[in-house]
């Protein structure tokens, strides 16, 4: 039968028999709302505590802007938020970097979309930033009790209101991504997501977990908690409020707005619900991110592998489909992540052990999956000796891939799973 994934901007389709096909896994998004604006108003004029233009009128207000990297609608959060803002004395926008890149043209398109969102909403006083994690005009406001130098963007001081405007999915070591992490690492210096990421080697710090997962068993995540407690710091005496949606592409599957905590909650009850799957490992996976901005480079790529390699038996295979269309990553990343890869399996592992640099997190887990497996054969747009260098097969026809699998085994069981940067495996 045919098996239709995404790669870069297009579908790839495989043909895989029926009994060689296990399960074929992807979000479960039965209900998904086509009408984003009419669904965000809606939560937005019944939000968990006060409504969003009460606690914006006469202060001055912090808007968190997620960036490019971010699958999600981002115009349709700005237009239903920013006209409730008209009140405000001044609105300051950040769109939320992190380490990621600052100058992309897919942040400065999110900026120019924030400048029509005020026009639009004849939005007077207002200025926007990009947060660069390496800029001078930062603030240290403290320490976390994991020790955490909490070094934040000046633009993001002294606020009275912090609006966090974020899409939530699962995520590999933070547990799932939402509205605290468009502080730290969001708005916060090198020094700030080095020591916080640092905590990606521990085990605990997974998908699954989380401070304010709704069971308490699913709470101990270290370097999420690290993450809640920057935010404590950041915001201060401040009001804090989030619009959060959970995306499906051009629609969305979930949407809230108001206080911070129950919101998160909520949503990572819908994300247990409809991306988390518990299966029996298979010896052949293969696995998509999801396709643009996803697999927009290695970098990205790597969260898919990340969240679904429990899928995958020890000594198994798997079939990577990543476009890569902007190379390994960004380049302040490539010395510790794709660099550090290059080493032997075992030093990689063993010299991040002994002292962690940012971004080398990636490298660890990546050694520790190619430890784990028999190869990881790779479709993708990247140079096949960057490929190889890093452990792994280019292949030019991925269907010579899962037919190479059932020629050698013609009762192989092969799992395929699709927008794996928006799903989390677990193994029965």
């Amino acid at each position: 039968m045919k098996v239709s994934l995404t790669y870069g901007r297009e579908k790839i389709e495989l043909e895989i028999p029926k009994k060689n096909l296990a399960d074929i896994i992807e979000p479960r998004n039965p209900d998904t709302i086509a009408d984003v604006e009419h669904e965000l108003n809606r939560v937005l004029d019944n939000p968990h505590g006060e409504m969003l233009e009460d606690l914006s009128r006469g202060k001055s207000v912090c808007v968190l802007v997620e960036d490019h990297t971010r699958d999600e609608p981002h115009w349709e959060l700005l237009s239903t938020t920013v006209p409730r803002l008209r009140d405000a004395t001044m609105v300051q926008f950040i769109v939320t970097t992190g380490s990621h890149e600052v100058k992309h043209t897919g942040n400065l398109e999110i900026v120019e979309m924030i400048h029509r969102a005020a026009r639009s909403a004849k939005l007077e006083n207002y200025d926007v930033v990009i947060n660069d994690c390496e800029s001078e005009d930062v603030t240290d406001v403290g320490t976390t009790s994991r020790g955490t130098p909490v070094i934040i963007n000046d633009a993001a001081l002294g606020h009275e209101l912090y609006v966090a405007l974020a899409d939530m999915k699962a995520h590999y070591f933070a547990g799932y991504s939402n509205a605290l992490k468009d502080l730290l690492p969001g708005i916060c210096a090198f020094d700030s997501i080095e020591a916080n990421h640092s905590m990606a080697l521990d085990v605990n710090s997974t998908f699954g977990l989380h401070p304010y997962h709704p069971n308490k068993d699913r709470r101990n995540n270290p370097l999420a908690d690290d993450m809640r407690e920057a935010f404590e710091m950041i915001t201060k005496d401040a009001r804090v409020f989030t619009l959060s949606v959970i995306s499906a592409g051009e629609e969305i599957v979930w949407a809230d707005a108001g206080e911070v905590k129950p919101v998160i909650a909520g949503g990572i009850e819908i994300l247990d619900e409809t991306t988390s799957f518990t299966v029996q490992p298979t010896p052949k996976i293969v696995v998509s991110p999801g396709g643009y901005p996803q697999d927009k480079s290695l970098y990205h790529a790597q969260r898919g592998l990340e969240l679904t390699k429990n899928a995958v038996m020890d000594g198994g295979d798997i079939l990577f489909l990543a476009e890569c269309r902007d190379g390994i990553g960004p380049g302040s990343a490539i010395e510790n992540f794709y660099n550090k890869l290059t080493m032997p399996l075992n030093k990689v592992i063993d010299s991040i052990s002994e002292g962690y640099k940012l971004y080398q997190h990636k490298a660890y887990k990546f050694a520790q999956l190619l430890k784990r497996v028999n190869s990881i054969d790779m479709y993708t747009k990247l140079e096949k000796d960057d490929v190889e260098a890093a452990h792994l097969n280019k292949v030019f026809n991925p269907q010579e891939t899962i037919d190479r699998w059932i020629e050698d085994d013609p009762n192989v069981k092969i799992t395929v799973l699709d927008k794996a940067n928006k799903i989390a495996v677990y193994a029965s």
